[in-house]
């Protein structure tokens, strides 16, 4: 004889326990991706020869710089595109470009041409 728990209360719980874990899981694992994203980026820039410098003098200001060329290369194809001369001259350097493109979006990167490596 088996023991069936649909329909039955215990059931019930279970499902809705098993939903609320999987929410959970869901939530904390995406937070764990966009730090690790972050922590690259900076990684990236790091090992690029990268210096904190006025305007992007310490890593939460670097990683907003960061996320701002994606969103400029997805909103204009160009990461560069509607930032104000002085940022473009004195602030967002071309690692930070790179950086951001190989490391937080990847997405605005052009596809790689036939026989060059990746």
């Amino acid at each position: 004889m088996t023991v069936s728990t649909t329909g039955t209360v215990m059931g019930r719980i279970a499902k809705a326990l098993s939903a609320g874990v999987a929410a959970v899981g869901l939530l904390l694992g995406t937070a764990g991706v966009a730090q690790a994203d972050d922590q690259s980026y900076l990684d990236y820039l790091f090992a690029h020869g990268f210096t904190y410098h006025p305007g992007a003098y310490a890593a939460p200001v670097t990683i907003e710089w960061g996320h701002f060329v994606c969103d400029k290369a997805r909103q204009t194809g160009h990461p560069r595109a509607g930032i104000d001369a002085y940022s473009n001259a004195f602030i967002l350097t071309d690692v930070m470009i790179e950086g951001a493109q190989h490391e937080l979006c990847p997405d605005t990167l052009g596809p790689t041409p036939v026989g060059e490596p990746s």
